[in-house]
């Protein structure tokens, strides 16, 4: 629809410049080009290394675009006779795409003035319009009557299955692609790393130490200096004796404690009993660590500082993952833990733990009013504060600390709107939406559009439930018989709505925001977890490939003694597979 809506912009200006006629405004070819042709670039740029932007030629885009017009015609030579033909219809469609706002393009010509490339940067779909979606959607339910879902209309030039040759790529296909793609990079690393150059003198001139690497003793590298510190075996105690390059206030810790320390067992230690220079190893792992102190410093400084900024930030930015996972391993481990090891301790944080975090911070900070004492009022210093004050059993990972700040923010909202009455009425609202609302056209137009109750409840003749002495009329009988029962969600959110459309006083049972209030306060008992069920029978089922309803009337013994003896017949089994691989492998490794 929002494409639609687009091309229909597009081509009103055209119309208003007098470039188009007025009766062509809704051209069905021109939506399926644009259609097919977007979602193919929108492929080529996911997979691409740039993100949204696609570097190509006229030629190879002329190639690619080939197989959704059945009418190109396409010679497949080494000739530019493709190009030549299809160019300006590409050129054509390129316009329209950057005239709805959804392509950016341009050609890249070389010092010569000629063509080279052609840049592609998708862009991010503009806002459109209520009135325009509705006008779209409706020509659309037009198109959709006349030709069907996939808008064929018999031409023999048109594309055909614009929606399924439009559609997005599938998560798989997207995994295939990226796999392709490592192992193709994989194998051009292997090529270049087993590729061999003749770096031998021209013929008859002596090896000389410009021409010969091993000859270039004046300047090698010994192989034992640490490539980070340059200290190397042979003046490590030297440099490590030397007061000068050392700072005190530096090593003074390392001196004096520590594993590495003077005063430690492993210091202690012998030449004879461990065969090495203990005291030289220990002095170069002092040496390096004294070296290493100040770039640790300095790093864990301006992590400290870029958490800080990130406290503050707000709703109306985007917030960088990277940003997100280092300010959370500061605050939960410190800033050192950065500067050592960076912000794999976060873990990682994917698009569905991203959007529950913005949720979860908006709906912080407009009840922030009702926050625990000590938490600040931004949402993302609350999810820092969380790192803060976790001990042994609190979320280690960001992914866990973004749903502790989504219950506290969800328990912050039930103290503060719990009592209020815009959110019963709205609730009302949705209520007899849900049961007095026509349900949305269909091919059943013969159904009854009137309120939708189940049997067992009693209402009147303009469908509103009928109450009883502050309780609704119900047949407690046909409601067992149907399945619905105290407890279920169904029959929980029927009596819910019969409150509110009848205007009584709503439970407090049947009310979340004041139950997760009550039990939030300790007024009530927190919820009992629910039974997770009888685990042995969900194996025992998928081991024999019974129903569990069969199960379900064998007794628990002989249920648990079946299962035990089939886990030993398993493990027997494996067993012996296991050991005649080896033996299999054993004969295979003596053989001459």
């Amino acid at each position: 629809m929002e494409l639609l809506a687009l091309l229909t912009r597009a081509r009103s200006v055209r119309v208003a410049q007098e470039d188009l006629a007025a009766t062509r405004l809704y051209d069905l070819r021109a939506f399926k080009t644009a259609a097919a042709e977007l979602a193919y670039l929108r492929r080529v740029a996911a997979g691409g290394r740039y993100g949204g932007t696609v570097v190509t030629s006229m030629r190879q885009l002329v190639v690619g675009l080939a197989p959704l017009h059945p009418a190109w015609k396409m010679t497949g030579g080494e000739g530019w006779e493709d190009r030549d033909r299809h160019h300006q219809a590409v050129r054509r469609r390129l316009r329209d795409l950057q005239a709805m706002g959804l392509v950016r393009w341009s050609i890249g010509v070389d010092e010569d003035g000629e063509e080279r490339r052609t840049e592609l940067e998708l862009l991010s779909v503009p806002e459109v319009m209520p009135a325009e979606l509705a006008a779209a959607a409706g020509q659309m339910a037009r198109w959709e009557a006349r030709y069907g879902v996939e808008l064929d209309t018999g031409s023999r030039t048109g594309i055909r299955g614009v929606r399924r040759v439009s559609a997005p790529l599938r998560a798989s296909e997207r995994q295939r692609r990226g796999c392709a793609r490592a192992r193709e990079r994989a194998a051009r690393r292997g090529v270049v790393q087993r590729s061999q150059t003749n770096s031998a003198p021209p013929c008859g001139t002596e090896p000389t130490a410009q021409n010969n690497g091993r000859f270039h003793e004046d300047i090698a590298t010994p192989r034992n200096r640490c490539e980070r510190t340059g200290v190397t075996r042979a003046n490590a105690p030297a440099i490590a004796t030397d007061s000068a390059a050392i700072n005190d206030s530096e090593t003074a810790g390392i001196e004096d404690g520590g594993p590495f320390g003077r005063g430690s067992s492993l210091a202690s230690e012998t030449a004879g009993d461990l065969g090495i220079d203990v005291q030289a190893l220990l002095a170069r792992v002092r040496q390096r660590q004294a070296l290493r102190a100040p770039v640790v410093a300095d790093i864990a400084a301006q992590a400290d500082r870029r958490a800080v900024e990130v406290r503050e930030w707000s709703l109306k930015r985007q917030w960088p993952a990277g940003r997100l996972r280092e300010a959370w391993v500061v605050a939960r481990y410190g800033a050192h833990a950065v500067a050592e090891g960076g912000s794999h301790q976060a873990g990682p944080l994917d698009r569905e733990s991203y959007g529950r975090l913005r949720r979860a911070v908006a709906r912080y900070e407009r009840s922030a009013d009702a926050r625990p004492e000590g938490f600040p009022a931004r949402g993302l210093g609350a999810l820092l504060h969380l790192g803060g004050v976790a001990g042994e059993l609190g979320p280690r990972t960001l992914a866990y600390a973004i749903g502790s700040l989504d219950q506290l923010s969800r328990r912050m909202r039930a103290h503060t709107t719990a009592a209020s009455a815009a959110r019963v009425q709205a609730a009302e609202r949705r209520a007899r939406k849900r049961h007095f609302d026509p349900p949305p056209p269909s091919r059943l137009q013969f159904r009854s559009p009137g309120p939708r109750w189940p049997k067992w409840l009693t209402v009147d003749e303009h469908g509103v439930p009928v109450f009883s002495a502050g309780l609704p009329v119900l047949d407690v009988g046909l409601a067992e018989a149907m399945g619905a029962h105290p407890g279920s969600g169904y029959y929980d959110a029927t009596i819910r709505d019969a409150y509110l459309i009848a205007g009584q006083d709503l439970p407090t049972l049947l009310d979340g925001r004041w139950t997760m209030r009550l039990r939030d306060s300790g007024e009530i008992p927190p919820a009992a977890r629910r039974d997770t069920g009888d685990w042995n029978l969900v194996e025992l089922v998928r081991r024999t490939g019974e129903p569990a309803a069969r199960w379900v009337r064998v007794p628990p013994v002989l249920r648990d003694e079946m299962l035990a003896a089939l886990r030993a017949d398993e493990a027997r089994a494996a067993r012996a597979e296991l050991q005649a691989f080896h033996d299999r492998n054993n004969d295979t490794r003596s053989t001459p």
